[in-house]
C-alpha cells in the first residue's frame, strides 16, 4: 500500500492501527461473496440435503474465495478508507508534489 495516493496526495494510513478495521468490511464482502456463490450454485447445480452437495459447495466456495482473498484486502481497504475520506474533485488544483 502507497503510503500517499498517486493521484491526489492523500496520506493512507491516517494513524497508526487505521487499517484494524478493514477485517469488518472484508468479513462483510466474503459473506456476500459466499452468498452470491451459494445462490449461483443453487441454481445451476442445486442443493440437496440427500446427496453431499452442500460440501461440494463448501469446498468451491473455500478454494474461490482463497483465490479472491487478494482483490478482496485490496477492495476493503478502497471501502474502508472511503468511509472516512471523501472525494473531492476540485481537490486536484490543490494537490502537492510529493
Amino acid at each position: 500500500m502507497h503510503d500517499h495516493c498517486p493521484a491526489c496526495g492523500q496520506r493512507t494510513e491516517l494513524e497508526i492501527g487505521f487499517w484494524y478495521g478493514t477485517g469488518y468490511v472484508s468479513y462483510v464482502l466474503s459473506v456476500l461473496f459466499s452468498m452470491f456463490t451459494l445462490a449461483l450454485y443453487w441454481l445451476i447445480i442445486g442443493i440437496t440435503w440427500r446427496d453431499n452437495s452442500i460440501f461440494h459447495w463448501l469446498i468451491a466456495n473455500t478454494i474461490l474465495l482463497a483465490l479472491s482473498m487478494p482483490v478482496l484486502m485490496r477492495l476493503s481497504r478502497t471501502v474502508y478508507l472511503n468511509f472516512y475520506v471523501g472525494y473531492d474533485p476540485e481537490a486536484k488544483d490543490l494537490r502537492i508534489n510529493l
